[in-house]
């Protein structure tokens, strides 16, 4: 008996040294307000270990933040608004230098003049930045070499750059407000395999995303309106995917792209700009899907060539079309099968075109002459009506 309870108090007391030593292994959670002992927000950090949480209640924070630890900063709107980090016109306000940080629910202001100043700057990976507002800064959000980064639901505004990329790759900025910048609204440079979609960005002062020898990215129903120059720019980018954008009322160009190759640019709503879509000095690009309309130019090509143009709607522009000195494919080079009024056809398909009156003797939905679409450019199988019309199979 005397035996049984001994090794019964061991166990009882190896237990609870168990539960002891898996408590304080336990992330903690520090609240920071401007009235509390803790009233820093770096000094905090510092206090902090990997998988800890820090709150931080409203209030301004005049400090420059280097989150180097895989914590969690979470701002609480206590009543008078997010609680505000200010850079005081020095450095970046926030850098995360620390892998799977997540960052959240802050005002960021006033960073410094130099270049990659940022109220936000990203230097590492796996980090989320969410639900903040990044304003008057050199760069709004920084991503600088990083990866797998997630920039969702901020506004941010009122900066030269709002969102930017520099060697980064694999990161998705989502749903975000990317308004009213001095430049403009997203800049990828040097940057891969990114997803851009959902964003806003709109009346900034020279373009609304910018794609800057960059490739394979997704650029993907976002809007692009009210911008200086071009709602979507690409400027020596390959291979890139822009789809469903809804790009109008930018001052020159909708889609532009300059010295760009390979890339597929489709189902885009195009409207109110002086050119829908610009090809300059760029070749062997997809445009499929599109619906161009009420632009002075709805195509406008210069020095392109054996870009594939096909199954757009390039309706009611004061020019539908113009080429110089290009030569490039406005019908696919390929027979697609398609459905048209419930019957299946294979055919090469072109574009559907405002004007165009030709007869469709075989009730395709072709039409049997040849459209002239600018100077020896022709449109060889024209679409009779629009494009949605005819259901791609396969």
């Amino acid at each position: 008996m005397h035996r049984n309870g001994v090794q019964k108090r061991i166990v009882a007391i190896s237990a609870m040294l168990l539960f002891l030593s898996w408590g304080q292994t336990q992330a903690a959670t520090f609240v920071v307000a401007p009235d509390y002992d803790d009233r820093l927000i770096q000094a905090t950090i510092n206090r902090a270990s990997d998988g800890d949480r820090i709150i931080v209640k409203s209030g301004n924070y005049r400090e420059n933040l280097n989150v180097s630890k895989r914590i969690a900063l979470v701002g609480l709107d206590t009543g008078p608004g997010k609680p505000v980090v200010d850079a005081g016109g020095i450095g970046s306000a926030v850098v995360i230098s620390a892998e799977g940080v997540t960052f959240e629910g802050f005002e960021v202001t006033n960073s410094g003049k130099l270049w990659k100043d940022a109220g936000i700057k990203v230097i590492s990976k796996d980090n989320t930045i969410r639900n903040n507002i990044v304003t008057k800064n050199e760069y709004g959000i920084v991503l600088d070499g990083s990866a797998r980064n997630n920039v969702i639901k901020n506004y941010v505004c009122q900066n030269d750059v709002g969102i930017s990329l520099y060697s980064s790759e694999r990161c998705t900025i989502a749903e975000n407000e990317a308004c009213n910048n001095t430049f403009g609204g997203i800049l990828l440079s040097r940057s891969n395999n990114n997803t851009i979609r959902n964003n806003n960005a709109s009346l900034n002062r020279w373009a609304g995303i910018i794609l800057g020898e960059s490739s394979d990215n997704t650029v993907a129903n976002n809007i692009a309106r009210y911008n200086e120059n071009q709602g979507i720019w690409l400027l020596r980018s390959s291979a890139n995917t822009v789809r469903g954008n809804r790009v109008r009322y930018n001052d020159i160009f909708g889609i532009r792209l300059f010295y760009s190759n390979r890339n597929s640019i489709s189902s885009n709503i195009v409207r109110n700009n002086l050119d829908g879509i610009s090809l300059e000095n760029s070749n062997g690009n997809v445009l499929a899907g599109n619906n161009l309309s009420i632009n002075d130019y709805g195509i406008y090509a210069d020095q392109s060539f054996n870009n594939r143009i096909y199954m757009n709607n390039i309706v009611n522009n004061q020019n539908n079309a113009h080429s110089w000195n290009s030569t490039n494919f406005w019908n696919s080079t390929e027979i697609l099968r398609y459905t048209y009024n419930g019957v299946a056809y294979r055919r090469y398909l072109g574009n559907h075109w405002s004007g165009y009156f030709g007869p469709d003797p075989f009730g395709d939905g072709l039409g049997d002459i040849p459209h002239t679409v600018s100077g020896q450019e022709r449109d060889y199988n024209p679409l009779r009506r629009t494009s949605e019309m005819y259901t791609l199979r396969g």
